[in-house]
């Protein structure tokens, strides 16, 4: 099958973490998966895991579309209304094949056909987390591990948000033991700093 794994517009560390995550699981399971983004993303995300293979809907529209046009199936992380995917909602909402939603927001919609929907967990990685560990855990490795903690770590605040359970702390040590180092993790997102934002603090 040829799979589409899209994030909302503007992706965040969670949105990010979720769909690379999920991304090198599936190609590690042999699957034809593709990353497509409706835009660009922060500069300092730019050096997870499998970032570098993202198609920027914005800047290569035709290629996007094509992409879409041909899918066999559609994941969409971290967002339950098609409607956060700006420009490329028409093109999704037009296309006649399986989506499948994997998001922690609350009131979802019913287009998919298959939906995750947990909004009392902590993170769209963290369920990311939970269902390719159930379905292949011994195919997580380092690059997945980072992935998924850097959602996790984002979209907490580093574990000090409401939403942060035991079990996302659970998920957060076996992520450290498949080879995620928290340390670097943490110091790319929160240590580095464009020029222009050093100026404007």
């Amino acid at each position: 099958k040829k799979i589409l794994i899209i994030p909302h517009t503007n992706p965040d560390g969670d949105a990010l973490g979720s769909i690379l995550a999920l991304n090198l699981f599936l190609i590690k399971k042999g699957y034809d998966s593709v990353v497509i983004s409706p835009n660009d993303y922060p500069s300092f995300l730019n050096w997870l895991p499998g970032q570098d293979k993202i198609i920027n809907f914005s800047m290569y529209p035709k290629k996007v579309i094509s992409l879409i046009n041909n899918a066999d199936l559609i994941f969409t992380l971290d967002y339950n209304d098609l409607s956060r995917t700006g420009k490329m909602q028409s093109y999704l909402t037009a296309k006649e094949v399986p989506f499948v939603m994997i998001d922690h927001h609350e009131n979802p919609k019913s287009y998919a056909s298959l939906t995750f929907s947990e909004p009392h967990i902590s993170s769209t990685s963290e369920i990311v987390y939970n269902i390719i560990s159930k379905l292949d855990e011994n195919i997580i490795d380092s690059n997945i591990a980072t992935c998924i903690y850097t959602g996790i770590m984002t979209d907490t605040g580093s574990f000090k948000f409401p939403s942060t359970s035991s079990d996302t702390h659970l998920v957060a040590s076996k992520l450290i033991d498949y080879g995620a180092n928290h340390s670097k993790i943490h110091q790319n997102i929160y240590d580095n700093y464009t020029f222009e934002r050093i100026r404007l603090l």
